[in-house]
Formats: structure tokens, C-alpha cells, sequence
């Protein structure tokens, strides 16, 4: 079975980061599965949304596997940053409506990746929302930062950045890290629900609205891309 798998349920795509041994830490194997995904929706026309969601009952994604990136020199490690950059930019700017089924741990590049999406909603009782990049010393780049800060609420990326504090459902709500927090039972129908709502959505005018709200990422992969 693949780490990324992608089914269609009428008029929504459900993405399941499907690694628990992991946490659906990345690598390159979640790398080259999450290029995959990616390039069946960006062939998608009609109208559509996607919902990424976790077969882990413990964790959504916890960022990079330490085990994979340990021993890589320092030019190894900037292409790894890269690669951040490719896929979570790629998912940021998908013209599809995307929405983030938070089920338990987001962590460091998780919770970069779940910022990349358009919306977010968590589970209220177990799991953490964190930037821990400042506890493992591996801050981000420009991009990976532009990816964070498209969260709504800019003092809370702030906080959250510069302290790695760890928050929960509850608390990721009021912070507005998360649009809503909810039981693990009403997680995913909640998702879906908000996911065939945006289906409905003509795909062209979500695409035009999307690229405005995240143009500031756009200008800075333009950056990295012409220097």
C-alpha cells in the first residue's frame, strides 16, 4: 500500500497520509507518493474539493523523519528543503478547495503542510499543533516560512514560531490556527461536509480567489525560481 492514497467519494477527493509506523513522517518515499497524488489532482477540471486525512490514530504528519535525514550533508539537507518546498507549495496552490482533517499530531513540517491548506479542523481531545522547528534547530526557509504564515491569525504564527509551543484543539481554535476543532467521531463527517460544500464551488473562481489570498507565497517561489 502506498504512504499517500487518493480515493473519490462523489464529488470529493479524500487524500490519507497512510504511514502510522511513522507518524506519516516525510521522506522521500512520502515525498514521491505525495508528487503522485498531486499530479492526478492538478489534471482535475471539474468542480471538486480535496480532504486530507490520516490512518494513524495518533498522528496527522510530525514533519521530517529524523532517521531519513540524519547522516545527510549540508547540501543533501538543502535539496530536502527543497523538496519541502515543491510539495507543500504545489498543495498550497492546488486550484482544488482543500481542507486538512486534523486527527492527531501536526508537528513541525506537519503543521507547515496543514498551513499550506486552505482549511483546517482538528480533533478536540488528543493531538498537537506545533512549529517545534526553533526545539530541533532547523528553522525555516523563506518559503517554508511564507507556507506557515498563510495561517489567518498572524500573532499566533508569531507565538507559535518563536516559542514552539504545543497547542490542542481547543486552544488551536481560539488561536485561529484551526477553523474548527470537534470528536473524533464528528472529525471526518465534519470534513467531508465542509469538502462537498466547497465542491460545489465554480473551480476557476476558487482557483482566481486562492492565487490572491496566497500571492505573497507566489511572488517569493517567483523569487526562488529567478535567483
Amino acid at each position: 500500500m502506498a504512504v499517500v492514497e487518493i480515493e473519490k467519494k462523489d464529488n470529493v477527493y479524500i487524500v490519507t497520509l497512510n504511514d502510522p509506523e511513522r507518524g506519516n513522517a516525510i521522506n522521500a518515499e512520502a515525498l514521491s507518493a505525495h508528487r503522485k497524488v498531486l499530479t492526478e489532482l492538478e489534471a482535475v477540471t471539474e468542480n471538486s474539493a480535496v480532504v486530507v486525512a490520516s490512518s494513524d490514530e495518533k498522528s496527522w504528519c510530525v514533519g521530517l523523519d529524523f532517521e531519513w535525514i540524519q547522516g545527510q550533508s549540508a547540501d543533501q539537507f538543502e535539496n530536502t528543503f527543497r523538496e519541502l518546498e515543491e510539495v507543500f507549495g504545489r498543495w498550497a496552490l492546488l486550484a482544488l478547495p482543500t481542507v486538512a482533517c486534523l486527527n492527531g499530531h501536526c508537528l513541525a513540517g506537519g503543521a507547515v503542510f496543514a498551513s499550506a491548506l486552505d482549511f483546517r479542523i482538528m480533533r478536540e481531545d488528543r493531538g498537537w499543533f506545533a512549529f517545534t522547528e526553533i526545539d530541533v534547530k532547523i528553522p525555516l526557509s523563506p518559503i517554508l516560512y511564507e507556507l506557515a504564515d498563510l495561517l489567518p491569525n498572524k500573532q499566533t504564527v508569531r507565538e507559535l514560531l518563536l516559542t514552539g509551543r504545543r497547542i490542542g484543539g481547543a486552544d488551536a481554535k481560539k488561536m485561529g490556527a484551526v477553523d474548527e476543532c470537534h470528536s473524533l467521531e464528528k472529525l471526518m463527517p465534519r470534513a467531508l461536509e465542509i469538502a462537498e460544500e466547497l465542491s460545489q464551488k465554480d473551480h476557476k473562481t476558487y482557483n482566481a480567489m486562492k492565487q490572491l489570498l496566497k500571492q505573497k507565497l507566489v511572488r517569493q517561489i517567483k523569487l526562488e525560481i529567478e535567483s
